[in-house]
């Protein structure tokens, strides 16, 4: 005679349970990239927003430690000021920004070690200047240092 092995079975509830616990636990991991998805965002709308303005002093405190190592701050606000309000010859400019999208980890460049959860925010600036009116676009890309969102821009390590 073979034994009868009986299968376990899981029950109704316990099955709802289990379903119910996993939804939830996406809900909150979704909720929780989302919000950083729009923290991230308003980090770079805040920047713009300062670029825009001619306030370049306060859009470079928006940057990351290795951003601000790369630029100090007297000669990023010379030299931004230079080519937008100078060689571009425009007050100011428009611009929109595309989604958010979450990266695991990036660089800055291949001198710095990678970063973990970054976004890389799209943006795309407007210019109307003496020479027509063109676009500007740059990837942007946002981490967290010390708890707080900071704005990087990519370089080729070349």
């Amino acid at each position: 005679m073979v034994p009868r092995y009986r299968q376990k079975t899981i029950s109704a509830r316990t099955g709802v349970t289990i379903l119910t616990a996993v939804a939830l636990l996406a809900v909150v991991l979704s909720l929780f990239l989302s919000n950083e998805r729009h923290e991230a965002k308003q980090v770079v709308k805040a920047f713009y927003r300062y670029e825009q303005a001619g306030d370049f002093g306060s859009s470079w405190e928006l940057f990351h430690p290795q951003m601000k190592k790369k630029f100090p701050k007297d000669v990023y606000i010379q030299r931004r000021a230079h080519v937008f309000m100078q060689d571009f010859d425009v007050e100011t400019f428009e611009y929109r920004l595309d989604e958010a999208e979450h990266l695991a980890s990036w660089s800055m460049s291949g001198e710095h070690k990678p970063l973990q959860d970054v976004y890389r925010i799209r943006v795309i600036q407007t210019f109307h200047s003496t020479f027509g009116v063109f676009e500007l676009h740059q990837d942007v890309f946002v981490a967290k240092e010390n708890g707080k969102w900071s704005i990087l821009f990519p370089y080729d390590s070349s």
